[in-house]
């Protein structure tokens, strides 16, 4: 998983590849510079990976948060809402807007290393 972090202003930014856009609007502004629960979601996906946890699910303001043993699944809760959604034209919404995942290991590296990257 490739991703770049910056800061605009002292907002800090997550880009990651296409495949995983839905993770960096979730990096950047759900979880943002909040260390507190930034290191929560660390302990428990390494809990996750113990297997001292079999599940866990979050639910912020405009994603649903799913971690299992081995699978992150992190879904758009705005969108899901609305099926008949009536988009213009021009405007095409792609799987990975809606719906990202990817294994818990990369994940919990992208959350050290943007852990990292805000307490810089």
């Amino acid at each position: 998983m490739d991703y770049e972090f910056w800061f605009e202003g002292n907002k800090p930014v997550a880009r990651l590849d296409e495949e995983h856009s839905l993770l960096s609007h979730w990096l950047t502004d759900e979880i943002g510079d909040d260390l507190k629960h930034l290191r929560a979601l660390i302990t428990t996906a390494e809990l996750l990976q113990s297997g001292g946890l079999r599940d866990y699910r979050w639910q912020g303001k405009e994603t649903i948060l799913k971690m299992t043993q081995h699978e992150v699944d992190l879904a758009s809760n705005t969108l899901l809402y609305d099926e008949d959604l009536d988009l213009e034209e021009d405007l095409i919404l792609h799987d990975y807007d809606l719906t990202t995942g990817c294994g818990l290991e990369d994940f919990i590296e992208l959350l050290q290393a943007w852990k990292e990257f805000i307490a810089s």
